[in-house]
């Protein structure tokens, strides 16, 4: 095994000691298992990333049950939708190379056996394909899923798309201020969505 790197042989007894200060391992058998990374790109200001915790948790039990010791780690994660029209746009095509650098990074700098990553969005995805390329170690890819459109009070379908285009109703007096906030508030129902998905 890859892991064998930094858990076997007398030289790596002060590496033994930090692996079991992690409290990942149970048992004294465990140090004999192979150890899967999970690169999580859960953060709390990308709508479409808030239940990846979630989903890195259910990622562990279905990594231990499978008998590997697993151990996550996050990544960056920059919302276009958010950034664009200021300077927070120049971040987000570096924020990619910044992703690769750091799961890579980790995945050799440890010694993974593999690698479950668990991404979402145009630029959080690539980034963690480049790190999988790079690194060579056998890996799982589970996005953390689509954000479906919400509804507006009058029942029509509402996406980010469709907040975009409010803008420029609601400039030239085409919906109401009324409507206007309407679409803001509806246009994305991630929470109900997603966390709905994760537990069914």
């Amino acid at each position: 095994m890859r892991s064998d790197m930094i858990k076997k042989g007398d030289h790596q007894a002060p590496a033994r000691s930090l692996l079991h200060a992690t409290g990942a391992l149970k048992q004294p058998t465990d140090m004999n298992k192979p150890f899967v990374a999970i690169c999580n790109s859960y953060i709390d200001i990308v709508p479409g990333h808030v239940h990846l915790r979630e989903l890195g948790d259910i990622a562990k039990e279905a990594i231990r049950e499978a008998g590997a010791i697993p151990f996550e780690f996050n990544t960056i994660g920059v919302d276009d939708g958010i950034a664009m029209g200021h300077i927070g746009m120049r971040y987000s095509l570096p924020s990619r190379e910044i992703i690769a650098d750091a799961a890579e990074t980790v995945i050799n700098a440890h010694w993974f056996d593999g690698v479950f990553y668990i991404p979402n969005c145009d630029k959080i995805t690539p980034g963690m394909l480049l790190a999988s390329v790079r690194t060579n170690v056998p890996a799982i890819f589970c996005s953390g899923g689509p954000m479906k459109a919400g509804l507006s009070s009058q029942g029509k379908a509402l996406t980010l798309s469709s907040m975009f285009e409010a803008v420029g109703a609601f400039k030239d007096g085409s919906i109401s201020k009324d409507e206007f906030l309407d679409h803001g508030t509806k246009c994305l129902p991630y929470l109900w969505f997603l966390f709905r998905n994760v537990h069914s």
